[in-house]
């Protein structure tokens, strides 16, 4: 009954245009309080849940591709609920008779979620991608974050996999010595720098609390880290980001040992990690990793996650932001994409729920580094807190006269494509934000809905 309600509820959510990612997860849970538990259990190879500040998204994305070239059927919440009610959702929303009845469940979760997720899931892997400061009305402290995960994985099974960033001391902390760990990280690239950008917001040892003294740093805290008082290092990655030729849109990884050579168009040095990670995640999934390299070749971003498309002539590129490292990422991609021709950048803010209702992090993003580095570019900026970001560009150095200010996003969407006509339409939202965008490039017929993307 709680299955069939929750069906039911989604539908007609879906039908009135709301999406009803989450609805169907409320209505199970209500009628059958334990409906998570006992659905999952009837999966052959049981959960893998990827959690983390930034990356969740893609790096499910990219998992999913693999398991699909491997002949393994998931379910997964790819609308990026991940609440307990979205995880409930995906479960009463996928088909259970035999024929079509998936192998594993593969969900992105929240870090709030994880110990609930851990306790009713027991999942056999667990992806962490990072840790950073991130909607601090919800989470608090990073410290709060990381505890909430590590409560998670305590709900794992023994032989379970722990995935985890070698390049995140906090990530790395995670691994006690009593389950199998796989690391991930990136070698010191050439192409990348350290970023003064970014805040450190784990620059001490989780075991003693000295300084980390960093070899390398690619941005804010993730680099090559080793603490003097107590000895302990970063962990020697199984999966490591050799080299990247952006030109080329080649990246060389090695695996165990062995280095491969993969064609990777997606821009940002943050997705080289979300590579690794959803790589990493397959070989804990035991996957081959020729099946894994080989589903990657032609991947394309999840939705509103650097997802590219065309409007007319002008292509956008949609790129979530939801906390001052991200963010800066996003501008450094943005800022090393000079051969983009005319280039616009589109902000848009909101406060609700699901976006953090602290706006302040705004003022932790390093505009007053990229507003130089971008030059001379038009800012379009919208949202419930349009103003608010406005502020901040302001106090940037951004000259009135390139700001365009529009609460209402359909409006400043027209706005802006209006203005550009041509070149490329940097778009960076907040996560409700971001679906409000989605809903209007489909309903104008420019883009999928996330559920068929």
């Amino acid at each position: 009954m709680a299955v069939a309600l929750a069906r039911l509820a989604g539908w007609a959510s879906r039908l009135s245009g709301r999406g009803g990612s989450s609805l169907p997860g409320l209505v199970a849970r209500r009628i059958y309080p334990g409906v998570l538990r006992d659905l999952s259990s009837r999966l052959k190879w049981g959960t893998a849940l990827i959690t983390g500040t930034n990356g969740k998204t893609t790096t499910a994305a990219i998992v999913r591709r693999i398991l699909a070239a491997s002949g393994q059927s998931a379910l997964s919440n790819r609308a990026g609920a991940n609440l307990i009610l979205g995880l409930t959702a995906a479960f009463t929303e996928a088909p259970w008779r035999p024929a079509k009845r998936a192998f594993l469940a593969l969900l992105e979760t929240d870090e709030a979620t994880m110990p609930q997720a851990g306790k009713e899931l027991k999942p056999r892997v667990v992806t962490v991608t990072n840790f950073f400061r991130d909607q601090l009305d919800r989470y608090g402290e990073l410290s709060t974050t990381v505890a909430y995960v590590r409560r998670g994985i305590e709900g794992m099974a023994e032989e379970a996999v722990l995935v985890l960033n070698a390049d995140d001391p906090q990530v790395a902390a995670l691994d006690t010595g009593e389950r199998q760990s796989v690391f991930f990280g990136l070698n010191s690239l050439t192409s990348t720098r350290s970023s003064s950008e970014d805040a450190m917001d784990a620059r001490f040892c989780p075991h003693c609390g000295s300084n980390l003294l960093y070899h390398a740093r690619h941005y804010a805290h993730l680099g090559h880290y080793q603490c003097p008082h107590c000895g302990w290092a970063r962990p020697a990655p199984q999966v490591l980001v050799e080299r990247w030729d952006q030109g080329r849109e080649l990246v060389w990884i090695r695996i165990n040992g062995e280095e491969h050579e993969l064609s990777w168009r997606i821009p940002g040095l943050y997705n080289l990690y979300n590579l690794a990670a959803a790589v990493s995640t397959g070989l804990a999934l035991n996957i081959p990793p020729g099946v894994i390299l080989g589903s990657l070749r032609e991947f394309k971003p999840a939705f509103g996650r650097m997802e590219s498309l065309w409007v007319k002539s002008v292509r956008m590129w949609l790129a979530l932001v939801k906390n001052p490292v991200g963010f800066n990422q996003v501008l450094a991609m943005v800022a090393e994409n000079a051969s983009a021709g005319e280039r616009a950048i589109m902000v848009l803010i909101n406060d609700r729920y699901a976006d953090g209702q602290d706006v302040s992090w705004l003022w932790d993003v390093d505009f007053e580094h990229w507003v130089e580095a971008l030059g001379p570019i038009s800012w379009f900026v919208g949202g419930i807190r349009a103003r608010d970001m406005a502020v901040r560009l302001k106090y940037a150095g951004v000259q009135a006269s390139r700001v365009v200010v529009e609460e209402n996003i359909p409006a400043l969407l027209d706005r802006a494509l209006s203005d550009l006509e041509e070149g490329t339409l940097y778009v960076l939202p907040t996560y409700t934000a971001m679906l409000e965008v989605r809903r209007q490039l489909t309903q104008r017929g420019l883009a999928p809905h996330f559920r068929e993307g």
